[in-house]
């Protein structure tokens, strides 16, 4: 058997002098025997804290250079296939918040496994914004974080929102809260609201390939508000090949309106394109919501 290294503690003597020796410990050592030797018992190594930030760059992007890990998503039972790319489930709809703002959800990873979550204040400014690293080993990441924030009154109208880009730059999903961000006093977080995909499209499949100069875009929509609902083609570059908006109107919460729309579209030749259907922020400037899917275009 290995042998044990006994810890003996050596106490000082009484005295009333403040500056009397300290607690000391000697070890005794027994000497090793030809057929036994000692063996230091392992120490499990600390974890590394989940918030210990990770220094990227992303080129080409108008992002926060400072990319914050969340928790795995593969230990956690991922959401139905029908919820939404990005879901925020607390702070829910209109929860009443101060700083930090705590948040959690799951979302879609971006290019790169990233997202950016940003604030805004109900002006239009950005109050924060953090660049999180999404890790999954599935199609949806769980995300856990915090952001600090610093409001210009005693309580202003804020949107929280996450955005995942493709390789590209282009944006292929937006997802927001709107809140009401308090200098002090009690939060109330309210539950989430709708976690299924509010735009769903039927027609054209992710992938498909249309030619024509048209493309017919179908699908079903739960508005957010009443300003119309912008349908755009992007190509690879970000410039937009056709684009249409949809009239829309709120109506009951969890009631789709039926859409359908013509998009003419003008390419030399075959290209891949993503289609994108955004709603803006009728109270704070900006996308609200978006989602996105890649067709190919032919003359």
């Amino acid at each position: 058997p290995a042998a044990c290294i006994p810890l003996t503690p050596t106490l000082p003597a009484a005295t009333a002098a403040l500056d009397a020796p300290s607690l000391t410990w000697t070890e005794t050592l027994p000497a090793p025997t030809a057929s036994e030797t000692p063996t230091i018992p392992f120490v499990e190594p600390f974890p590394l804290q989940s918030d210990t930030p990770v220094l990227t760059a992303t080129p080409g992007l108008l992002l926060p250079t400072l990319a914050h890990p969340t928790a795995s998503a593969t230990s956690l039972p991922q959401p139905d296939a029908r919820t939404a790319a990005i879901q925020f489930y607390a702070p829910g709809p209109m929860s009443s918040v101060t700083s930090p703002l705590h948040f959690y959800g799951y979302a879609v990873p971006g290019d790169d496994n990233k997202g950016l979550l940003t604030l805004h204040g109900e002006d239009g400014s950005l109050l924060a914004d953090e660049l999180l690293q999404l890790n999954t080993s599935y199609k949806w990441a769980y995300f856990n974080w915090s952001v600090d924030f610093e409001p210009r009154a005693a309580a202003e109208f804020g949107r929280l929102s996450l955005t995942t880009f493709d390789q590209y730059g282009r944006i292929t999903a937006v997802q927001s809260v709107p809140l009401l961000l308090l200098d002090s006093g009690i939060e109330i977080i309210n539950p989430p609201g709708e976690l299924a995909e509010r735009c769903t499209v039927t027609s054209p499949l992710p992938g498909e390939r249309i030619s024509g100069g048209t493309v017919i875009v179908s699908g079903e929509f739960q508005p957010y508000n009443s300003l119309p609902l912008i349908v755009e083609l992007l190509n690879r570059a970000g410039v937009s090949v056709g684009s249409q908006l949809v009239a829309v109107l709120p109506g009951q919460e969890g009631v789709r309106v039926a859409f359908t729309v013509q998009i003419p579209y003008s390419v030399t030749e075959y290209t891949s394109v993503r289609l994108t259907l955004r709603q803006p922020d009728e109270r704070i400037g900006g996308t609200f919501y978006l989602s996105s899917q890649e067709i190919n275009l032919n003359p």
